[in-house]
């Protein structure tokens, strides 16, 4: 006579669920509704994030999908059932319109559980001055080795707000070219003139970052070439 086992199905549900979530995070809320904000002033959520294994937890990393969000827990190793609060910030500034970003929490014994946690909403712009080179790419001619050298690129405003340069710097070395204060009006352009010293003669290539307060420079400037031939 064979013995059989019933398993009840409500025992075995239990079990897989107590799988399903060992090691991991129970999240509060995995799609964080922002809503619409002015650009501007820096938004803020909070989530709870929960252990619901038996083992302690562990948070190996936090990243997220763009420098627009930042986000900040209270601990980072959780006990069994034990909760840890992370704060969500999205920096409204320079960062318009509608966005879906992600968070990525990695848990686990390896560190590469991964839960994501999507954010959503939009940001309503506010005037501001967007920068152009023209061109790009600079013909600077020939240049004297050792010796200052005056070139100049032509800035453009492509906003709707007035657009003020600060800075030229180089990429490739990090010498400040120029700083100074110059403002540029919405839909014009302006001549920005500063000296370079190549130290040798032989093809001259340096890439300069424009410093400015444009939209579309987020702290590290607007890129040109600088392109010509040292005699």
């Amino acid at each position: 006579m064979k013995l059989r086992i019933i398993v009840p199905v409500c025992a075995l549900a239990l079990c897989l669920a107590g799988a399903a979530f060992a090691g991991q995070l129970k999240i509060s809320d995995t799609q964080v509704m922002f809503g619409n904000m002015k650009e501007g002033p820096d938004a803020q959520k909070t989530i709870t994030l929960t252990n619901v294994s038996g083992e302690r937890a562990v948070v190996a990393n936090v990243s997220t999908s763009c420098a627009c969000t930042t986000t900040r827990m209270d601990r980072t190793e959780l006990a069994p059932g034990q909760t840890a609060t992370m704060v969500i910030t999205y920096h409204t500034f320079k960062y318009p319109g509608k966005f879906d970003k992600t968070v990525h929490v990695f848990t686990g014994p390896d560190g590469k559980t991964e839960d994501v946690i999507h954010i959503l909403g939009y940001v309503d712009p506010i005037p501001m001055g967007v920068m152009e080179v023209e061109p790009r790419k600079v013909d600077v001619g020939v240049l004297a080795a050792g010796k200052a050298n005056p070139v100049s690129v032509q800035v453009r405003n492509a906003g709707d707000a007035p657009l003020k340069v600060t800075a030229v710097k180089s990429q490739k070395t990090g010498a400040t070219y120029w700083s100074g204060d110059l403002t540029v009006a919405p839909g014009q352009s302006a001549p920005l003139g500063f000296s370079v010293a190549p130290a040798s003669a032989g093809r001259f290539l340096d890439v300069v970052m424009i410093h400015s307060d444009a939209r579309n420079d987020i702290g590290k400037g607007y890129k040109a070439v600088l392109l010509g031939k040292v005699e």
